[in-house]
């Protein structure tokens, strides 16, 4: 359980904590600005609104997951309002919540993450380099012509989704159901939603486990060679294959897709950079590491006190849940020069250092997977639309999660060769 009152002293008392709103603008728009403020003045604060501290500068947070003995990964998942009784209600319907590969410890979080080291291993993943670049061009395929596009549903969303389902084994027509059932998972965990909403959203966790389970009696009585079939003959429980194998559809492709379109809008708004990306593409791997650093696809995770603990000078007692903002940790000025510039060659020359996958045991396991889509969703689009450009006077909307960040659309155009 995480504690119910914010700890009262005068590092904790000041006034970040209420002024803290990352779900509506300006902060959802621009929370760096709201960030740096903090890192100055108040590393860690209570957010009423999230029921926990948030913790702001890089070596405080690197700190935190050096050391999952104190700080545990038990309440990552909770959700951040409490549910109703109509929500448990629903949710008894589907399968009981087992740990996942986010919010387990220790030997638990080993043995639940093991079977899955080797579907993501390097090899695996570099064996499926042409099967996504055949994605991503057959989605070039379907709108080179028009000269115009939402890049985000017609591109940066559908690539990494299909290529996920691929590794699965499902069918494309349920595309359009999981990612419904993705985005309402999501924000029954990480979202402000109303009763009802909150009943929506846990009908669609119900649906999305029924539905991965079915897929894994269906291996079981004829195992082919995909990602299910590869894990099912581990030692865990059939709850414990649900859980994680649904959390990895969602994670396996948001991730992604929320790294190429903020990729997209951060080199497209600066036209030099997505010329000089046209002109040599050995550049693509560096920016995709400096766009994980500006503008992180995953911007936070949570972790809890086991033990009375002090951090940034503030004492805080056991059960205490703690919001780590990788998203603030990336922009630190004491960590990198010109934080809040993007520079595309900042990582060419040394090891990239950001905490938008994690660090340490919870490292983001699809994390080769995300970068190889990323750079082949960039290969192949400046490749065949080097004269891709933003539309003009659009507005960018993100969408209002704590989990996740990413655009709801991005509105592109491109000049069509006339045909002769």
């Amino acid at each position: 359980m995480t504690t119910q009152h914010p700890i009262q002293s005068e590092k904790t008392c000041p006034h970040l904590g209420g002024e803290f709103q990352p779900f509506t603008n300006p902060q959802l728009d621009d929370p760096y600005s709201f960030y740096q403020r903090a890192r100055q003045e108040e590393p860690l604060f209570y957010s009423p609104l999230l029921n926990g501290y948030v913790l702001t500068r890089y070596d405080d947070i690197l700190g935190v997951l050096k050391d999952p003995t104190r700080f545990s990964s038990a309440d990552t998942l909770s959700p951040i309002v409490e549910f109703t009784p109509q929500v448990f209600e629903v949710l008894r319907q589907g399968f009981p919540l087992v740990r996942d590969l986010v919010d387990s410890d220790g030997e638990e979080h080993k043995r639940l993450r093991t079977p899955f080291m080797k579907v993501f291993a390097p090899e695996r993943m570099e064996a499926m380099e042409d099967s996504i670049r055949a994605i991503a061009n057959r989605l070039v395929d379907a709108f080179i012509n028009d000269g115009h596009a939402d890049i985000i549903s017609q591109f940066a969303y559908p690539m990494p989704l299909e290529a996920i389902l691929t590794m699965y084994g499902i069918t494309l027509d349920r595309m359009a159901e999981i990612k419904k059932w993705c985005y309402d998972m999501n924000a029954l965990i990480s979202s402000p939603l109303t009763p009802e909403e909150q009943v929506e959203c846990a009908h669609s966790m119900v649906s999305m486990q029924h539905f991965v389970a079915g897929l894994i009696e269906e291996r079981r009585k004829a195992p082919c060679d995909d990602l299910i079939s590869n894990v099912i003959t581990s030692d865990l429980t059939m709850p414990e294959l649900v859980r994680i194998l649904t959390g990895l559809i969602q994670a396996g492709h948001k991730t992604s897709s929320h790294l190429i379109g903020n990729t997209l809008k951060h080199l497209l708004e600066r036209p030099q950079l997505w010329q000089s990306l046209c002109d040599d593409p050995s550049l693509i791997p560096h920016a995709l590491e400096e766009i994980l650093r500006y503008e992180a696809p995953v911007p936070g995770m949570s972790r809890t006190t086991t033990q009375d603990v002090e951090l940034a000078g503030v004492k805080l007692p056991k059960g205490t849940r703690i919001f780590l903002m990788y998203a603030s940790a990336n922009r630190d000025q004491t960590k990198y020069s010109e934080a809040e510039r993007l520079d595309i060659e900042r990582f060419q020359h040394i090891t990239p250092n950001h905490l938008a996958f994690g660090h340490g045991v919870h490292r983001c396991i699809g994390s080769n997977l995300a970068l190889r889509e990323g750079r082949i969703a960039l290969e192949v689009l400046s490749q065949r639309l080097p004269n891709l450009r933003l539309c003009p006077n659009q507005q960018f909307t993100h969408i209002p999660t704590i989990i996740f960040r990413g655009l709801t659309d991005l509105f592109v155009e491109w000049d069509v060769p006339q045909r002769t």
